[in-house]
């Protein structure tokens, strides 16, 4: 879909994305083809920012969400040298009927110009149709008698020749953009905020402008905490009680407000610890509930299960430093939500399965250790299968039963004990006729004979196949 574009120079690779969806082939290349080899990656046929495979637009708006994001972080001086260059970093994402799309902006972009917040001062310009870069990026600004990124200023990034790729399921429609609240776009097909599409639902040559990107301070490694306010202690996992109203209903809102008046965001500044803005939103808070199959009306209110996670986040405006407290909220006379459970030993490897009984990943659970899983199994294409249970709710991730209840085989000769290929684990000799229970698939031992694990317990008791 895109590449991951490196350019060796300190002008271009002060731009390089972050967090790209896709990687492919790595380029490297000098600085004198920089701008040539980025110009053929976005001239392409397509669009980079690519959403043709998200269907149609049927939200009732026509909305399709687009998001720039950027890291600026200042340059370093002293006196009056730049001694670590500012560097600047972004990516733009679309989403559409909850696909999302994200491209690095050296890639989705024909040009791209970093400039005072004012707009008056350009630090940086990338031309890929002129081939021209101008770099401020690791310079002294003698105009100024500082640098030309300095820690704490905002600044402003424009991107010229920016398209997307909606397919031709959206061919001629027009759709509107909902862009961050310091972000505008123009071009010849876009009015306010709403663009017209091609007939392969394709729109090019935009340009967007991103304002108030705080420059951040490289200085400063000082790390984001959170903590409560009740215990004054920092906190990296949290829990929160609220009760239900008569109804047995939570706000949002309200919830939202409880939260953050007990945990606070803190950082080091200056040998202070100052308070750092709390970014999670409402909005984000209702969207974690949805997430977690909590239904939440349009007022805010939603039926309280007697354990749910709400999760807040703080960035800070410094050095950008993040921290994520996830806070298990309980209500005492909320609903309860859990499955029963019980804790089963593993006997045997087992891997998940989805509800048809299709391999998920690679994940495995060892043998000999515990899981919780579903009171009773459930059968999938004849086989009995348990579903894993997780925080008291299922997984949709089921295990093989015959890796922990193993499975009950008549023995068709009488067979010894083994635990290893050549010697017996002890003097027993199992009678041909005897029912045995027999953990998980066969091993495959030095002498390239099959063995059952036989036995509820962690000691080496196998038996031969060939005797089942």
């Amino acid at each position: 879909m895109k590449k991951n574009l490196r350019i060796v120079s300190v002008a271009a690779a002060a731009l390089l994305a972050v967090a790209p969806v896709a990687a492919s082939a790595v380029s490297t290349v000098s600085a004198a083809d920089a701008a040539t080899t980025t110009t053929a990656t976005t001239t392409t046929n397509k669009p980079t920012v690519d959403l043709t495979g998200a269907g149609a637009v049927t939200n009732a708006d026509k909305t399709v969400t687009v998001t720039p994001n950027f890291t600026l972080t200042a340059a370093v001086a002293k006196d009056k040298n730049v001694i670590a260059s500012a560097t600047l970093q972004g990516t733009i994402t679309a989403s559409l009927n909850g696909t999302s799309v994200t491209a690095n902006v050296i890639d989705a972009a024909k040009g791209v110009t970093l400039k005072s917040n004012s707009g008056l001062t350009t630090i940086y310009k990338y031309d890929a149709d002129k081939k021209t870069i101008e770099n401020n990026l690791g310079k002294w600004n003698e105009a100024a008698g500082d640098v030309y990124v300095k820690a704490g200023n905002d600044y402003q990034v424009e991107l010229t020749g920016v398209g997307f790729s909606f397919g031709p399921a959206n061919a001629n429609k027009e759709v509107s953009l909902k862009l961050p609240s310091n972000v505008t776009v123009k071009g010849d097909a876009v009015n306010g905020n709403k663009v017209k599409l091609d007939q392969y639902g394709n729109v090019t040559k935009l340009t967007f402008t991103v304002k108030d990107i705080k420059a951040y301070d490289a200085t400063n490694t000082s790390a984001v905490q959170f903590y409560n306010t009740n215990s004054g202690l920092i906190e990296s996992k949290a829990t929160y009680i609220t009760l239900a109203d008569n109804e047995g209903n939570l706000n949002v809102n309200t919830l939202f407000d409880g939260l953050k008046k007990q945990y606070k965001a803190v950082q080091l500044q200056n040998g202070e610890l100052k308070d750092v803005n709390v970014t999670t939103t409402a909005a984000d808070l209702t969207a974690e509930l949805t997430k977690a199959g909590i239904k939440v009306n349009a007022a805010g209110y939603f039926e309280a299960p007697a354990s749910f996670t709400a999760t807040l986040t703080a960035k800070s405006t410094v050095n950008g430093k993040v921290a994520t407290l996830p806070v298990t909220v309980t209500v005492p006379n909320g609903k309860v939500t859990t499955v029963p459970s019980q804790t089963k030993t593993i006997m045997h490897n087992a891997y998940f399965y989805d509800k048809n009984a299709k391999r998920v990943g690679t994940d495995k659970l060892t043998r000999y250790n515990s899981v919780t899983v579903a009171m009773s199994t459930t059968t999938i294409n004849g086989k009995a299968y348990y579903e894993v249970i997780e925080n008291g709710k299922a997984t949709g991730k089921f295990i093989n039963a015959g890796n922990i209840d193993g499975t009950k085989r008549t023995l068709k000769h009488n067979a010894y004990v083994y635990k290893s290929s050549k010697k017996r684990a002890n003097k027993v000799t199992l009678k041909k006729g005897t029912v045995v229970t027999t953990y998980g698939g066969s091993y495959t031992f030095k002498n390239g004979k099959q063995y059952y694990k036989i036995g509820n317990n962690t000691e080496k008791t196998y038996v031969k196949v060939s005797n089942f």
